[in-house]
């Protein structure tokens, strides 16, 4: 069993192995969320540059980009290299810092939903690694049959949320 968890930005910073297309994907999946990331390969696809928060050094990987300053918060490792995505793995898992493995879900330690954002409401839909593509689908079944609107009514509920806690503050008292 999974159990999916939201990270923020606060545990620290992610960093990136790779820059290709599955690098830009987790890569918007953490701009989206306001997490600064750092992406270390020889070519960066040029979309990845133009990312807010993003730090992008165009040199192959080395072993010490893991264990190094800053103390990352999440680590990916997404090249087109079976050999330098495990070698990212095994140096994450061995300093204690979450990992996900693009091309290899047994040596991650965490997946990526496929998420749904409008505004503070986050839907995410995982299969456990086991395909990427079928969550992307499901994800887009589901912003068809929501629709717009929701995160408004995330920030009512927040309100209203915050209301009766002062109340209950004040009750106490």
């Amino acid at each position: 069993m999974s159990v999916l968890i939201e990270v923020r930005p606060e545990a620290g910073p992610a960093l990136i192995v790779g820059g290709g297309a599955v690098a830009l994907r987790k890569a918007r999946t953490l701009a989206d969320g306001e997490f600064p990331f750092t992406v270390i390969a020889p070519q960066v696809v040029e979309a990845i540059h133009h990312l807010s928060l993003a730090t992008v050094i165009e040199r192959p990987f080395a072993p010490a980009d893991v264990p190094g300053c800053p103390r990352w918060g999440l680590v990916l490792a997404c090249t087109g290299d079976r050999e330098v995505n495990q070698e990212v793995g095994r140096l994450a898992r061995a300093a204690g810092i979450p990992v996900l493995v693009a091309d290899r879900q047994a040596e991650s330690t965490f997946f990526t939903p496929a998420t749904v954002r409008d505004g503070d409401l986050t839907v995410g839909v995982s299969t456990g690694g086991a395909s990427p593509s079928l969550a992307r689908s499901v994800r887009e079944r589901i912003i068809t049959a929501l629709g717009p609107g929701w995160g408004n009514l995330v920030e009512v509920a927040r309100v209203e949320r915050e209301e009766r806690l002062a109340k209950r503050r004040e009750a106490r008292q």
